[in-house]
């Protein structure tokens, strides 16, 4: 698949001893660069027939999706930072060519921010979370990388279906393992100077230390995780239920 970082989110067991069904949520990066066959295989072999696109509509508009037959797209951005830079979290683009200290240090704490606030009052989300409970079809929901947006809707949706924390992390972080470049070769494409190579990798991949801020933010506004998503997403217990009896077995 011509997809950063693609996968289905699967396999993980919740507090009551419920697994999550294969392949019905799937996550990545963008759908510019896939073929009509790969296509294909999105709309009849994995069967999904809602894609939500997590880029604002400058990064959605530079790097179309390929336009499915069946499947429907919808674009809701998922930045929820006050001051929003025009790259949105496209960090390839951003550091391209123009790397220092100062910049790296700006855009770390324009994504430190993201991670804060993406959880809160978040359209996008709110969105996924409609489609999951409308289950007319799987779902595919990326960004560009399919790693900080698509990460924190992704650890959402596993504590939604009563997953362990721990798992929920994990699963974010696997997309250091799922990114398709090394970040020492995407670095060179990049024109990253030597120097600053190493300082770059956590814009690269990930962090536990990035989702950790999206937890105690949570952590810190609300009593329980049960709160939160009936405050934010209107998720009561009968909702989450239902979550539960859709995407677990």
């Amino acid at each position: 698949m011509n997809i950063r970082n693609f996968r289905d989110i699967s396999g993980y067991i919740n507090r009551d001893g419920k697994v999550m069904k294969k392949n019905m949520i799937f996550r990545g990066g963008s759908l510019d660069r896939i073929t009509q066959d790969q296509a294909d295989y999105f709309e009849h072999t994995l069967a999904i027939r809602h894609i939500l696109d997590f880029r604002d509509e400058k990064e959605a508009e530079t790097a179309k999706d390929y336009e499915f037959r069946i499947a429907d797209y919808e674009q809701i951005s998922a930045l929820r930072v006050q001051k929003h830079d025009e790259n949105g979290f496209d960090f390839e683009k951003i550091i391209k060519n123009k790397m220092d200290v100062h910049q790296f240090q700006s855009v770390l704490g324009y994504l430190k921010e993201g991670y804060r606030t993406m959880a809160f009052e978040n359209p996008a989300y709110q969105r996924l979370f409609e489609l999951l409970l409308k289950n007319d079809g799987n779902i595919y929901f990326h960004c560009t990388a399919g790693k900080d947006r698509t990460g924190v809707a992704g650890f959402l949706i596993m504590m939604a279906l009563g997953m362990d924390e721990k798992d929920a992390v994990k699963e974010y972080l696997l997309s250091n393992k799922y990114l398709t470049q090394g970040t020492d070769d995407l670095a060179g494409q990049l024109n990253i100077p030597e120097q600053y190579r190493r300082m770059c990798e956590p814009l690269l991949g990930v962090q536990e230390d990035f989702i950790q801020l999206t937890i105690s933010s949570i952590k810190g506004k609300y009593n329980s995780y049960d709160e939160f998503f009936e405050r934010e997403y209107r998720l009561d217990t009968e909702q989450r239920n239902r979550l539960i009896e859709i995407y677990c077995e």
